[in-house]
């Protein structure tokens, strides 16, 4: 055996690999989706901001506490504080660009966050009292965003634009 392979499981690599693998398929996604179709959807569910949804959700549970964070202000607005016409208006605004930055700026947070910490602090509850440990706060953000992005696939199929590949 390789010393790898004698080496015990580490839960912070583990998902750290799989949120990888999410980034990539997420800006896979916002990569193949053609301009004029970034702002279609249904309602207020439109492609781009699902997107956004998925990366604000992740900087929302990779935070200590549930407190403080102003929904939509990445993108201009306070959903407590802006009208529905204005917040709408907002969302027409974001572009692949924004998108792509918000993306980054979220995976390294993300990354930094699993490379700092050992699984033994994964197992530590936090704020978010709704999780019994940061564990199970971040393979819920996992799951969640996992169905967000299969909601973009299949978007991109139904358009039938390329799909996004598997990573």
């Amino acid at each position: 055996m390789s010393k790898n392979e004698e080496e015990e499981a580490n839960f912070c690599e583990a998902l750290f690999s799989q949120f990888k693998g999410k980034w990539i398929m997420l800006r896979d996604s916002i990569d193949k989706c053609p301009v004029d179709k970034l702002h279609e959807g249904i309602g207020e569910w439109t492609y781009s901001w699902t997107i956004y949804h998925v990366i604000e959700t992740a900087e929302f549970y990779i935070r200590e506490t549930h407190e403080g964070m102003v929904w939509g202000s990445r993108a201009g607005f306070d959903w407590k504080e802006d009208s529905k016409d204005a917040i709408s208006k907002k969302k027409t605004e974001i572009t692949k660009e924004f998108l792509l930055e918000y993306l980054k700026e979220i995976d390294e947070r993300v990354s930094k966050f699993l490379k700092e910490n050992k699984d033994e602090d994964l197992l530590k509850k936090d704020s978010f009292h709704w999780f019994k440990s940061v564990y199970e706060k971040l393979i819920y953000l996992l799951r969640h965003n996992s169905f967000h992005i299969g909601e973009l696939a299949k978007t991109l199929r139904e358009w039938k634009i390329e799909r996004i590949k598997w990573s």
